[in-house]
């Protein structure tokens, strides 16, 4: 029981782990919006939940560029930013078309990528 005490505690931390992303998105000079969409968008968060966030980029990355930023963004959020190795991100990559579309079926929300 103390585990699942726990994780939910750790999930709660989410805007904290999305602001990490956010500053690795900038560090990389990388043209995105940064969403928080699902559970965590819509205050529902359970044990068994992750984090997702959305990066909405300007033009249609190639598939192998996908899983490289994908692997950048990560490590300069752990890294620098001090998200914690263990916190359960699901981290999507699309192009601004394809963002809008899962945009407008699901709650959204916007992380400043500016500061």
């Amino acid at each position: 029981m103390y585990w699942a005490k726990y994780h939910l505690q750790h999930l709660k931390k989410w805007r904290e782990a999305a602001e990490a992303i956010a500053k690795a998105v900038k560090d990389l000079h990388i043209k995105a919006e940064v969403y928080v969409i699902g559970g965590a968008a819509e205050d529902r968060l359970t044990v068994l939940s992750d984090i997702d966030i959305l990066l909405c980029l300007e033009e249609k990355p190639k598939i192998e560029d996908v899983w490289i930023l994908r692997r950048k963004v990560l490590e300069i959020a752990m890294d620098k930013y001090g998200l914690p190795i263990d916190y359960p991100i699901e981290l999507h990559i699309q192009d601004k078309k394809t963002c809008n579309q899962t945009l407008q079926h699901r709650k959204a929300i916007k992380i400043n990528t500016s500061t």
